[in-house]
């Protein structure tokens, strides 16, 4: 169940995405219109024997996932790195890959109000994007959610093909290039309504002349 806070930002985004001024919808991925369980970290931290939080930082916080997020290495490169500083830490390197195959194979689910608002967008003619720090495994990672459509076709804006990462600058500008391209025509920044659970993202965005919202991530 969403958050008050959650359903008050989805609310103003919707706002947001009405306005006569907005041509184009971009919604982030993972904690936005993809979302994973809640219990799945703390359930791992308990597993290994870990400080809660523990493996979440190491995952997220990982120095190779700003190469991973833009292109320069692989989700499978990401995996092992992770196994590798976990056994460094003492772990058995069994239980260590165990607990990663398990953190990569988790599902996710869609959140069907952000999945609502993107669709409601495309209907009263402002394409919906997805703006996401994502890696050479997404594409496949959308067609296994039944997003086929979003997967195979020219609406993802994916840092790891794009070479850049939110919050950098220039992922803003390549992701704004690659919105013109696939639309055949000039697009403002101000005409673009943006939604993203990171804070960081939020304000780069804003600074790059798009209209954010912050989602919280509950």
């Amino acid at each position: 169940m969403s958050s008050p806070a959650r359903t008050d930002a989805l609310t103003a985004f919707r706002d947001l995405t009405r306005e006569p001024a907005v041509a184009v919808v971009v919604s982030d991925l993972d904690g936005v219109l993809r979302r994973f369980p809640e219990d799945l970290w703390p359930s791992l931290d308990a597993e290994l024997g870990l400080a809660p939080g523990r493996l979440r930082r190491i995952v997220l916080r990982h120095p190779i996932l700003a190469e991973v997020s833009t292109g320069r290495a692989t989700h499978r490169q990401w995996r092992e790195a992770v196994v590798a500083t976990l056994a460094a830490e003492g772990l058995a390197p069994q239980a260590a890959e165990a607990a990663v195959q398990r953190w990569a194979t988790t599902p996710a689910t869609i959140d069907p109000a952000v999945q609502a608002l993107l669709r409601e967008a495309e209907g009263t003619g402002r394409p919906a994007f997805v703006f996401t720090n994502g890696t050479d495994q997404v594409r496949a990672e959308l067609t296994a959610l039944g997003l086929g459509e979003l997967a195979h076709g020219d609406r993802l804006l994916n840092s790891a093909e794009l070479g850049a990462a939110k919050p950098d600058p220039e992922a803003y500008a390549r992701a704004l290039a690659r919105i013109e391209a696939v639309l055949g025509r000039r697009v403002e920044p101000a005409t673009i309504a943006f939604l993203d659970d990171g804070p960081g993202n939020v304000t780069a965005a804003r600074a790059a002349g798009w209209r954010a919202v912050h989602l919280p991530a509950h």
